[in-house]
């Protein structure tokens, strides 16, 4: 799959792909676009399947699907116009719209955390890492947004009580944590198997919380939405699409997963399509709560966020006659 490009860095991506259409031998167009997706986990395996199953390609969609190991550096490049859409965290998007950039979340395939808070086998209490050293992907990115939330929520002040390491992507963070370069990080919920294998506590699982918050989101700039708003149309009912195989059909789901996550083990297989089953969404709409959570915990830092909206940071068009045409039934 052409979603094997972890580790690039900004300059390389914003040079990789044109956005040309070809023309199937039959005569059906179908339209190139890059899709960029941050994180390890459920967006990579709904690409997956979109891929894997033709989903796309019913749509009229040709991706090409990129991987970048962080949401603040798959930010940036979505708003220089390097990619269509970028299936990431709607912190990041709202983080930005708040900064003055028109970035819009058109869809939430995820509206529940699915990440965990691991730490080193001698830690067993997050008061336990007042001192410490945790991992985030990048600062500003959603693996750092929910660090700060889980410490907030133990009782520590993510700014004085911790140092917090830029590592990269969760795998990365996984091998730093391994390797005693922190005491905690934010993790995928699929590596849960693996962390247990390995000894680590896992102290918050984000999952059991059921706070709305807005995981998994297409974050597009304002003006592409009105530019190529059929395409937006399609993307999201290709990705509907790819979660209901993903929750419906069990060896399709682990048969992508084993792909993105690179394993075997038949523990994470299950783990990771029950997982899946649990947290995406059929009816992908961004939640008011979801967008509210974000507000509340970005207010400290910015005065804008404060009097923020719902509607200032989603565009629920395409979502809208989606479901006026009955694709989420």
């Amino acid at each position: 799959m052409k979603n094997r490009l972890a580790g690039l860095t900004l300059v390389l991506v914003l040079g990789l792909f044109n956005t040309s259409s070809f023309h199937l031998a039959y005569g059906q167009t179908l339209e190139k676009i890059r899709i960029a997706y941050s994180g390890t986990g459920t967006n990579a395996y709904v690409m997956e399947i979109g891929q894997r199953n033709g989903i796309f390609r019913r749509n009229g969609l040709d991706p090409e699907i990129i991987y970048v190991g962080s949401g603040s550096l798959l930010m940036q490049a979505l708003i220089g116009g390097t990619f269509l859409t970028a299936l990431s965290q709607g912190s990041e998007a709202m983080s930005a719209k708040l900064h003055g950039a028109d970035v819009r979340i058109a869809a939430a395939l995820a509206n529940h955390f699915n990440h965990v808070f691991l730490t080193s086998r001698t830690i067993t209490s997050i008061k336990q890492l007042k001192g410490k050293r945790v991992a985030v992907s990048r600062f500003g990115s959603g693996s750092h947004f929910m660090t700060n939330l889980v410490l907030k929520e133990g009782g520590l002040d993510p700014e004085k009580d911790v140092t917090a390491l830029q590592i990269g992507n969760s795998a990365a963070r996984m091998a730093a944590i391994l390797g005693g370069t922190v005491d905690g990080t934010i993790m995928a919920g699929d590596f849960i198997p693996r962390a247990r294998k390995e000894g680590f506590n896992i102290l918050v699982d984000l999952a059991d919380s059921n706070i709305e918050y807005p995981f998994l989101t297409f974050n597009i700039v304002g003006s592409v939405i009105d530019r190529h708003f059929k395409t937006v149309k399609a993307l999201i009912k290709s990705t509907s699409e790819a979660v209901r195989v993903l929750q419906t059909d069990p060896p399709a789901a682990k048969a992508a997963i084993k792909i993105a996550l690179r394993t075997d083990d038949p523990e994470t297989l299950e783990f990771a399509a029950a997982r899946s089953v649990r947290v995406l969404e059929r009816r992908p709409f961004p939640t008011p709560a979801g967008i509210q959570m974000v507000l509340d915990e970005l207010s400290p830092k910015e005065p804008k966020a404060k009097s923020g909206k719902f509607e200032d940071f989603v565009d629920l068009r395409a979502l809208k006659e989606l479901e006026r045409e009955g694709v989420f039934k």
